[in-house]
């Protein structure tokens, strides 16, 4: 079992995850050369952070998190001060050529709230049965034609 993590320069390590995930971030660290202050992040494919700097104090191998031969890109953690979310970085260089999808991904999840405007701004009208065309009641509509007179 293994899995890809890109980096830099159009890097890539094989790494295989069945250890401990505080032994799978400092190996990561080691082999991409970031120093042990600097957080990490996985990015899968589809776009989901793995959040292994959550995972690091848990006992539990990284295999319960990371899918067999999936590759990943290696992501930055850039955790400001207050309230403000944390901001993500790819620490593949240029993600948005490669994989933009993935960088769009990875802008959103860094402004968290720039997506919740986006989403607030657009508002759907639900219309209600009385809104609709040709929504009248039975009753109405059968009123308002004229009875046959064949009977």
């Amino acid at each position: 079992m293994f899995i890809t993590v890109k980096f830099g320069a159009d890097h890539q390590i094989l790494l295989n995850p069945n250890c401990k995930v505080v032994n799978l971030a400092e190996s990561l660290r080691d082999q991409c050369r970031c120093g042990p202050e600097v957080s990490i992040d996985l990015l899968d494919e589809s776009g989901n952070l793995i959040n292994l700097s959550d995972l690091e104090g848990c006992q539990d191998t990284a295999t319960n998190y990371l899918k067999e031969r999936q590759s990943y890109v290696l992501v930055k953690i850039i955790r400001s001060e207050g309230s403000e979310p944390a901001r993500y970085e790819s620490l593949l260089e240029n993600l948005s050529k490669r994989h933009p999808e993935l960088a769009e991904r990875l802008q959103k999840l860094s402004n968290p709230h720039i997506r919740d405007k986006s989403r607030n701004s657009v508002q759907k009208k639900v219309r209600t049965p009385k809104e609709t065309p040709f929504s009248s009641p039975t009753k109405t509509r059968a009123a308002s034609q004229p009875k046959s007179r064949l009977a």
